[in-house]
């Protein structure tokens, strides 16, 4: 008898530390997962080893290639998929190829996935899509989801892995991003930037200055453009110095555009006088123009006057002629009556024979007048 409850005791104890060391329990799904969903323990492991986890159960099911993981995490903006029409049937979540495709059916018919965001924070989910091949898994997609919406599970199981924190998030994703195609690299630092951590920056200026694809790293730019901050206009200054590509630099240009600061003005009308490349100059002078701030307004008749290239004077009087009119129309007659090269002055009046502008009329009789 002993022996009989030696056994039965060894066995509850081995069956409670199997339980204890599955990676699965069986809880109760998040609202806003529906279908084939797997909830991993919540017992205190690194997100590597939840993915690791994950990976391991979906190989014991033996059934197909493909499967999902996902978190929450804290994002930098409000997330809203589905606009005004959320209120309809869940998210169909599947698989084409290798990427992931979202579907709902609602009573205006079949729609996909629609995405917006605005400056504020709120916890979003990822949704990380994963390829087994030959035995060894690998992340091939991933999506932000809006945690008010709910998606539909059907055919590939997702494991949801919980809340992680914001800079193991970052620290997970940069430890992966070499591995991944380019078209996963650029969602990749979209999701990146989308973290509310002031690790992000620093880590997507690496890419922009890492050996990556130039759209990779143009979107990496882009990105550090979106943060609006003194640190990140530092980063673009510095990948503006470093980097010899034109596009790289040109970009560069347009994402410190994306800021109305002082400092970035600055820095816009500084790569717009000393740039070594026209077309960076130019591209700056451009962005310039769809400004109307003393400084840029000053900085755009500077140029017209004191550069010696032609076609970068004819660049800043177009940018002038993109200010609002009030503020165009006179400058162009300045330098249609007074500039030192005549296609410049040529090219004035043309910009100015395309304004709707009383003073530029009366312009153009006394000239034609004086012509006769």
């Amino acid at each position: 008898m002993k022996s009989i409850r030696k056994r039965v005791g060894t066995a509850v104890i081995a069956a409670l530390l199997i339980w204890i060391a599955s990676p699965l329990v069986a809880e109760e799904a998040p609202d806003f997962l529906k279908g084939n969903v797997h909830l991993l323990d919540k017992a205190k492991l690194s997100l590597a080893k939840k993915f690791a986890a994950a990976e391991k159960e979906f190989k014991k099911s033996k059934r197909g290639d493909t499967y999902f993981t996902g978190y929450v995490f804290l994002s930098r903006h409000d997330i809203n998929m589905g606009g005004e029409y959320y209120k309809t049937g869940p998210y169909s979540v599947t698989v084409k190829d290798n990427d992931i495709k979202m579907r709902r059916i609602s009573k205006w018919g079949k729609s996909g996935e629609s995405f917006s965001t605005k400056e504020g924070g709120e916890p979003a989910g990822l949704l990380f899509l994963h390829r087994v091949s030959r035995n060894k898994g690998e992340i091939v997609d991933v999506r932000i989801i809006d945690l008010d919406r709910t998606f539909e599970f059907k055919e590939e199981p997702v494991y949801w892995l919980g809340e992680a924190d914001n800079d193991k998030s970052l620290q997970f994703l940069e430890d992966r991003f070499k591995a991944g195609g380019t078209d996963l690299q650029k969602t990749m630092v979209w999701i990146i930037s989308s973290h509310d951590s002031s690790k992000g920056p620093g880590i997507i200026r690496r890419v922009a200055l890492g050996d990556y694809a130039t759209k990779v790293r143009k979107s990496a730019i882009f990105w550090l453009g979106n943060y609006k901050d003194k640190k990140s206009l530092g980063y673009l200054k510095e990948i503006s110095n470093k980097v010899r590509d034109t596009e790289l630099r040109k970009q560069v240009v347009f994402a410190i555009q994306l800021s109305d600061q002082e400092e970035a003005l600055k820095e816009l009308v500084k790569i717009a006088k000393t740039s070594r490349s026209q077309k960076v100059r130019k591209s700056a002078i451009f962005w310039l123009g769809q400004k109307a701030s003393k400084e840029c307004i000053k900085a755009l008749k500077d140029m017209v006057e004191e550069s010696e290239d032609v076609d970068v004077k004819k660049s800043a009087v177009f940018a002038i002629s993109q200010l609002p009119k009030e503020k165009a129309v006179p400058i162009l007659i300045d330098i249609a009556r007074t500039n030192k090269s005549p296609s410049v002055r040529k090219n004035a009046i043309f910009w100015l024979g395309q304004k709707d502008s009383d003073e530029a009329l009366k312009f153009f009789e006394e000239i034609l007048l004086k012509k006769k």
